[in-house]
C-alpha cells in the first residue's frame, strides 16, 4: 500500500552530506518527495508502506547525532512527487 510521511528532525551539522546521502537512500527504497533542510530537515516521503519505514530506520541510523525523529504517516498517498529532490536553506 502506498502512504504520505512527514518526517522531520533538527541537526546540528548541515555540511556534511547528509542531504545527499538522504537523496540517495530515497532513491534506492523507491521513495519520492522532497526533503528542506538546513539544521531543521523536514521531509515528505511517499512510496510503499514497508519502503518509507526502512527509509526511516535508514535515516535514525544515518543521522549520528543525538535527535528525536518524529513522524507521521498516512494513507493520503496523492502520487505528487515524481522523484525526491532535496533543497538546502542557506544559513544566515
Amino acid at each position: 500500500m502506498m502512504i504520505h510521511s512527514d518526517i522531520s528532525f533538527t541537526r546540528q551539522r548541515a555540511n556534511d552530506g547528509f542531504g545527499f546521502a538522504c537523496m540517495k537512500a530515497a532513491y534506492q527504497f523507491g521513495i519520492t518527495g522532497r526533503m528542506d533542510y538546513n539544521h531543521e530537515v523536514k521531509i515528505q516521503a511517499e512510496g510503499e508502506e514497508s519502503k518509507i519505514f526502512e527509509f526511516i530506520e535508514w535515516i535514525k541510523v544515518n543521522v549520528k547525532e543525538q535527535t528525536k525523529i518524529h513522524y507521521k504517516n498516512s494513507f493520503n498517498y496523492n502520487g505528487e512527487y515524481k522523484e525526491f529532490d532535496i533543497f538546502r536553506h542557506n544559513s544566515l
